[in-house]
């Protein structure tokens, strides 16, 4: 079984050129070859036919870093108390940048 990535790279094609033979979108190509997404049955059947094999033998792994508890990917944790960036300590939106400046403004 090989994966997505090494039989587009057999045939020397850019992701973007796999997609438009595909008929999917380019960033298509590249989240399934990072593991992020899977194609669906019809992609994969079309793979299949482009590389000239039975779409059972090309490589789709499950998305990476799955918890096996939940079956989502891990997040980036915070420590507890922690603020979400871009929040303040009650979780409404921040204004950043020049925008700061005027958002304390009481004038139009």
């Amino acid at each position: 079984m090989k994966t997505i990535r090494a039989l587009r790279q057999e045939q020397a094609w850019t992701q973007f050129e796999l997609a438009l033979r595909v008929g999917v979108q380019p960033q298509a190509v590249y989240l399934w070859e990072s593991g992020r997404r899977t194609p669906h049955v019809t992609q994969l059947r079309k793979l299949g036919q482009l590389f000239g094999m039975c779409s059972d033998d090309i490589s789709v792994d499950s998305p990476r870093d799955a918890s096996p508890a939940t079956g989502r990917r891990a997040r980036a944790g915070r420590q507890r108390g922690e603020q979400t960036p871009g929040r303040d300590a009650e979780g409404r939106a921040v204004a950043r940048g020049r925008d700061a400046a005027a958002a304390g403004r009481d004038d139009p």
